[in-house]
């Protein structure tokens, strides 16, 4: 019983320090979004928010390295999984800078009313610096010290929200985004690089070089769908509404969703280290009660974030963006789908369920996409009811397998 309330506690104790965090770090989003919204006009936020969604679908894919894998390492797997995996931390990265120079070349013809070329090739710079440090930033996380984490990631936060804010202030247009992406990646590599950790070298041994980049392919299938499934609104959007509509939409979901994610995305950082303790440490009673209970707890922030849009919107922004409450309000209550979704999703890679989790996101990705092409709706507000609607089929995946779980317990017995 004592164990059972000592191990809610470090949950409780793992979340609080990351969305607590996130949120100081998000008062500073909120500055970053309204410096957009007056010194870009839509269609220049539109693009900005394009840019940064193609660099967000790929930096994720930073997540399938081996940072799952070292974060669950037993303790005798422990060194050669940390200098196995700081090689393939540099493959992964220097593949994902080629991958996005490519991604900029492409969006000459992918999105022609758009001019994003530059902004999307620059952002590329920032993946030669986070293999320098990735694994020092795994084993803080494989120890639970989300105090440390959470302090250095919502200081690099605040320092790219700000350079936002800073940059465009002195003219800088849309390159205030690249600058302060350069700002982030910067003062995360120097922030870690000070953390006491277990030391290691980069190495290769055969069979955990192998080993890792199998379950890492796995996880970038994932961590790719996944990526695609919280971005895909704004490639399809990008298209199927007027580059003016679209800027007001992308607003809607960065002063809207762009929030909530932060903090759904800090709740499963948190999340998945803790259950992988304690299923080394065999304490998974009650486990999945506890995390229900916790999740339910995040999911109710966001249902008051969606209630309170009508007074924060025309509180921060101007009349030009009013338009957007209804679509700001509705793309709050995906992330509560998107959290119960992605919880599912830790518990099955917490597992080394890889090849389920990507399963999962991929039938995410299919049903949200769809969605939108069957509506194809040309106004923002449709827009987000028609992702509002598909996200609930998501929970059908976990449903199901759940379901599937029980039957096959009562069946062995």
């Amino acid at each position: 019983m004592q164990s059972n309330k000592h191990s809610l506690k470090l949950l409780l104790r793992n979340t609080s320090w990351l969305v607590g965090a996130e949120v100081v770090a998000k008062a500073t989003r909120l500055l970053s979004i309204m410096a957009m919204a007056a010194f870009l006009v839509p269609v220049e936020y539109g693009a900005a928010m394009l840019a940064l969604s193609i660099h967000e679908v790929i930096r994720l894919l930073l997540r399938s390295g081996t940072g799952a894998q070292i974060i669950r390492a037993k303790e005798n797997e422990l060194p050669d999984y940390l200098s196995n995996g700081l090689c393939i931390q540099w493959l992964l990265c220097i593949t994902l800078f080629i991958v996005q120079l490519f991604a900029a070349y492409a969006t000459q013809w992918l999105f022609p009313e758009h001019d994003i070329t530059t902004l999307v090739a620059l952002m590329a710079f920032t993946y030669l610096v986070f293999p320098i440090v990735s694994t020092r930033a795994f084993l803080v996380q494989r120890d639970n010290r989300m105090a440390l984490f959470s302090m250095i990631s919502s200081c690099c936060i605040i320092l790219e929200n700000i350079t936002i804010a800073v940059a465009l202030y002195f003219d800088a247009g849309l390159l205030s985004i690249v600058y302060a992406k350069w700002a982030f990646a910067l003062l995360w590599l120097g922030a870690f690089s000070l953390v006491d950790t277990l030391p290691h070298k980069i190495g290769f041994k055969r069979d955990t070089f192998f080993y890792l980049l199998g379950s890492s392919t796995q996880l970038a299938a994932a961590e790719g769908l996944r990526s695609l499934r919280m971005n895909m609104d704004i490639f399809i959007g990008a298209r199927l509404l007027s580059p003016e509509l679209f800027g007001l939409y992308s607003f809607a979901k960065s002063a809207g969703i762009g929030l909530a994610m932060s903090i759904s995305q800090a709740y499963i950082t948190a999340l998945y280290p803790y259950v992988c303790q304690q299923q080394k440490n065999a304490q998974t009673g009650n486990l999945n009660q506890k995390i229900m209970l916790v999740t339910a707890a995040v999911s109710a922030i966001f249902v008051c974030q969606s209630i309170l849009v009508p007074v924060y919107v025309p509180f921060l922004f101007s009349a030009d963006w009013q338009a957007s409450f209804t679509t700001t309000s509705l793309l709050c209550l995906i992330a509560i789908t998107t959290v119960w979704s992605d919880t599912y999703s830790a518990m099955l890679r917490s597992k080394g369920l890889f090849k389920l989790e990507t399963q999962q996101c991929a039938f995410c990705l299919i049903v949200s996409i769809i969605g939108v092409l069957a509506v194809a709706p040309q106004q923002p507000d449709t827009f987000a009811l028609v992702l509002l609607l598909s996200s609930i089929l998501w929970l059908v995946f976990p449903a199901i397998n759940v379901l599937l779980v029980k039957f096959s317990a009562i069946k062995a017995a």
